[in-house]
Formats: C-alpha cells, sequence, structure tokens
C-alpha cells in the first residue's frame, strides 16, 4: 500500500506544480496567433466634436467704378469737324435728332465703341460718330464708357 501512497502523492505533487506554474505563464501569449474564420476590423480612434465657436472678421467690400461718371468742374470738350449728324444711339441706324454745323463745341458725356455721347448747347443730348469730332488724346482719355 505504500507504493500506491507514494504514487498518488506524487501525482498531487505534479498536478500542484503544473497548477503553479499555469497560474505564472500566460499560454495564450506563449501559442502562435491562429486565424479567425471572421475578418476582423480595427476600432476607430473616437473624436470627440468640437462646436465651433463664432469668428468675426472684418469685411472689405471694394466698390468698382461707379455707372454714372462723376461731375466734373470743367466739361470734357469736343468740336465738330464736318457738319454732322447727332442720332439717338451709337450707331447709323438710329434716328437723327439733329445735324450740327463744322466747328459747333459739344459737351463729352460718355463713349461707346467709336460713338460719343454729346450734349448739345440746348441740353439735348445724342451720339455723334468718333470720325466727325476732335476730341484731343488726354480728354478722350477722361471720357467714360457708358452704355447707351
Amino acid at each position: 500500500m505504500k507504493p500506491r501512497i507514494l504514487f498518488l502523492l506524487s501525482c498531487w505533487l505534479w498536478l500542484g506544480c503544473l497548477l503553479i506554474l499555469a497560474g505564472c505563464i500566460d499560454l495564450a501569449a506563449a501559442l502562435p496567433p491562429t486565424p479567425s474564420p471572421f475578418p476582423t476590423i480595427p476600432r476607430l480612434p473616437t473624436v470627440t466634436p468640437i462646436t465651433p465657436e463664432p469668428v468675426r472678421t472684418s469685411v472689405i467690400i471694394v466698390l468698382g467704378p461707379s455707372a454714372t461718371p462723376p461731375p466734373t468742374v470743367n466739361p470734357l470738350r469736343g468740336r465738330v469737324r464736318v457738319e454732322a449728324n447727332v442720332r439717338r444711339g451709337p450707331g447709323t441706324s438710329f434716328q437723327v435728332i439733329t445735324v450740327l454745323p463744322a466747328n459747333t463745341e459739344v459737351v463729352l458725356e460718355g463713349q461707346r465703341a467709336n460713338w460719343y455721347m454729346v450734349r448739345l448747347s440746348d441740353g439735348q443730348s445724342g451720339w455723334m460718330s468718333a470720325t466727325v469730332l476732335e476730341v484731343a488724346p488726354d480728354v478722350a482719355a477722361l471720357v467714360p464708357v457708358v452704355a447707351p
């Protein structure tokens, strides 16, 4: 009976040692990784939403040139070279308002293409071709471009 008791004691001793060793060693870490039958997706980092705060910025408004030219102290003037028509619009297809004799002075109010918008001495306005007017180059550069 003695050998049997010794055998049982030695089994219990071995079993106790194995339990102690199993508690000290992470067996799962020691084993190679086994592939999963299901794909695993890595977790995305969590994002804490930040509520934007209103930001005050300066607004700069840039205005373009005015459609109507500013009034000038000295009106821009031109002179009629030859007897010529004054028309309702910038083109020969527009109706003739009046005919001006050569050397008549007109006030230049605007220009479009090769036509000048003119104001006559009686206050009437119309359009004349640039080919029938004498306009100094420095004056021509100051005449604003306008719509008919």
